[in-house]
């Protein structure tokens, strides 16, 4: 896979609106392609890298606590720590091994959440889904990630989303309840694992 140059906040700024028309669309400028220099945009992998270890820094931090603590309801988004960290893993399964394979409709999750009655479980269930992720990303492309799906919902909604996207959707719902986990734990006083970028970089 090429690289694709971003152009810098001064170059951007410095653009005539005629000039601007001209530039190619942010999707272009948002490839997820591999990494590179300074002038280069993100690429997939290194989001996913990312994410990836930060999640399972907080999956290692929640298997050191009592399991009645991590399975307790505390009426957050899903309930319970376990039960917010289940659905991260298993929004990367659909959307990753079902979503970008046109099978949306299709997607079955492999237990119910209340069928994880310790961390270990839940940890075995994270390997899984990493490394059938990581067997995807070592085969997808440019023309993979420009690839059209249809994203529905369970409601029925559904969108017209290229791979890429879907991906990067995946990667946002991760941020979003690593969040919620870190107020969770610290409503008990335990600080969470270091989640910036720069403690987690490869």
């Amino acid at each position: 896979m090429g690289l694709v140059n971003c152009p810098t906040p001064k170059e951007v700024v410095g653009l005539l609106p005629a000039q601007a028309k001209m530039l190619p669309s942010l999707r272009a400028h948002a490839r997820f392609i591999p990494r590179a220099g300074p002038n280069h945009c993100v690429d997939a992998v290194a989001l996913y890298d990312y994410s990836a270890k930060v999640r399972r820094r907080f999956a290692d931090k929640l298997a050191e606590l009592p399991w009645k603590e991590v399975d307790e309801n505390r009426e957050a988004s899903f309930y319970s720590m376990k039960n917010i960290l289940l659905h991260m893993i298993d929004n990367e399964d659909w959307i990753v091994n079902w979503v970008v394979k046109g099978r949306s409709k299709e997607y079955k999750r492999e237990k119910k959440s209340v069928e994880y009655t310790e961390m270990k479980m839940v940890i075995e269930h994270l390997d899984k889904i990493e490394s059938k992720t990581r067997e995807y990303f070592a085969r997808v492309n440019d023309a993979e990630l420009s690839r059209h799906v249809s994203f529905v919902l369970q409601s029925g909604e559904s969108f017209d989303m290229t791979v890429e996207e879907c991906l990067f959707q995946t990667f946002t719902e991760q941020l979003y309840h690593l969040g919620e986990l870190i107020a969770l734990l610290w409503q008990e006083n335990i600080e969470p694992p270091k989640m910036q970028y720069f403690f987690n970089k490869s």
